[in-house]
């Protein structure tokens, strides 16, 4: 089996190339990026790993990184002489939760070499989301994914375990479903909605996770994670059951937990392949599961008094509930709107509305600039289209590297840098401005005039932000 083929099997959806190194054959569904040098791939790399379908990936010379999370220290060197041993590799790091790998290739990798074998305890996913969505690329024939979730994350730690068929009809009865990234990267969206209406329980998505339902499906009951009482909102109630799948343990702070009451043996962890399995047993509380036309959670209800009216708000400079409104409307299908740790991505997650899975990627993590990496990525195909939405833009080291590189790209790079500045009058110049750019490939920046003043009423209902601990400005 050649490299690319073992990357596709492990979700990699490019792979970022510096210059000067071997030749790979052909990349099948594997993109491939020419980086112009090492931190820049590794950025490409962090924000696929973070953001993405599966892992990021890096070759430099003859190195391979493999990425779910920053690279904040050079990872420990392993060398392998096989596409099998790169698999075994991977999976200590799933194991331990190591974030990112680094392996020496001892072997030729356009070769094509004896089939990989997965280690036990491997899973093949039962379906997979097209990669468009930023879940499980399609499985090609004869090329099954070697997990249902190949990242390298920490998991969130498991409360008191999977409910079996033999014990569920003991169990207390569960407020919600708690669903992070893992569900996407595991193309188990669908096993989750059926999951829920066998259950009649709703689903909190995390913020990474955005899509899971359209944003008025009865059984979404938010996004969670961006604030203290997310989850207390939602309607765990300390006393029931809370159901995670799919979840990092940095994309779910623990102090959502205290401020919502919820013990950690009250969380049962699934496994996304788990999903269609799950006993029937599990039974919401109060014995009544979520009803079309039913009332919302006090999350869903009060957020929703906030946002609703900034969106009617049309004026410069814009509320960054409206301007996150004005992208989801102009966004084609396929597209994405990219973001990184700050204030505009704060509202994007928790504002800009969502009807198709992988329109918003918001990271758990990310290094300054991951946003455009993660747009550059997306536009290495010809016709791919994307929106970084940013507080700041420097133009100088790696984020000046990328906006190069991101100028020979076969397609459309938008970047909006949302602050003080801009010369917008009004959310319809901000719509045809955006339109505009989006029609004709290149990089686009386009200024836009956000104040950012009602994120104290975003405060005032869910309290302070936990999400990017010291990456939020004052």
């Amino acid at each position: 089996m050649a490299l690319m083929d073992l990357l596709a099997r492990l979700g990699v959806g490019v792979l970022a190339c510096t210059p000067g190194g071997p030749s790979l054959g052909g990349g099948g569904v594997v993109a491939c990026l020419d980086a112009s040098d090492l931190p820049s791939a590794l950025l490409v790399a962090e924000a696929e790993g973070t953001m993405g379908g599966g892992l990021g990936a890096v070759l430099d010379g003859d190195v391979l990184t493999l990425v779910s999370r920053p690279v904040t220290a050079p990872a420990r060197l392993t060398p392998v002489s096989s596409p099998a041993d790169v698999a075994a590799e991977v999976a200590e790091a799933r194991r331990r939760g190591l974030g990112v790998i680094a392996v020496r290739l001892g072997f030729d990798p356009a070769a094509s070499r004896q089939p990989v074998v997965p280690s036990a305890g491997a899973v093949l996913p039962a379906s997979a989301a097209s990669s468009a969505t930023g879940g499980a690329p399609a499985d090609q024939p004869g090329l099954p994914r070697l997990w249902v979730d190949p990242s390298l994350a920490a998991r969130f730690p498991a409360g008191a375990g999977a409910v079996t068929s033999a014990d569920a009809s003991a169990a207390p009865p569960v407020d919600l479903i708690l669903a992070g990234r893992g569900v996407i990267r595991s193309g188990a969206v669908e096993q989750l909605r059926a999951f829920a209406e066998r259950t009649g329980l709703g689903v909190l998505n995390t913020f990474t996770a955005k899509g899971l339902f359209r944003w008025d499906s009865p059984f979404h009951l938010g996004t969670g994670g961006l604030q203290e009482l997310d989850l207390a909102l939602a309607g765990a109630s300390g006393s029931g059951l809370v159901v995670a799948v799919g979840l990092d343990a940095d994309e779910w702070p623990t102090a959502l937990l205290r401020a919502a009451g919820v013990r950690p043996d009250q969380i049962l962890e699934l496994a996304p392949e788990e999903l269609v399995g799950a006993p029937a047993a599990l039974r919401p509380r109060g014995g009544v599961g979520v009803q079309a036309g039913g009332e919302r959670p006090r999350l869903y209800r009060e957020l929703a008094a906030v946002v609703q009216p900034l969106y009617q708000q049309t004026a410069a400079p814009l509320n960054p509930a409206r301007a996150a409104a004005d992208i989801a409307e102009m966004l084609p299908d396929g597209a994405a709107v990219w973001t990184q740790p700050g204030h505009a991505a704060l509202w994007v997650a928790r504002a800009l509305p969502t009807t198709r899975l992988g329109s918003v990627r918001v990271p758990p993590v990310g290094s300054a600039g991951v946003a455009l990496a993660g747009a550059l990525g997306a536009a290495s195909r010809p016709g791919g289209a994307a929106v970084a939405v940013v507080d700041a833009l420097p133009t100088t080291g790696v984020t000046g590297t990328l906006l190069d590189r991101a100028a020979g790209a076969p397609g459309t790079i938008v970047v909006e840098i949302w602050g003080d500045d801009g010369d917008l009058r009004s959310a319809q110049e901000h719509r045809d401005r955006l339109a505009a750019a989006l029609a004709k490939p290149g990089v686009h920046v386009i200024e836009v005039p956000v104040d950012f003043s009602a994120t104290a009423e975003l405060v005032g209902v869910a309290g302070p932000p936990l999400a990017w601990p010291d990456r939020l400005p004052g």
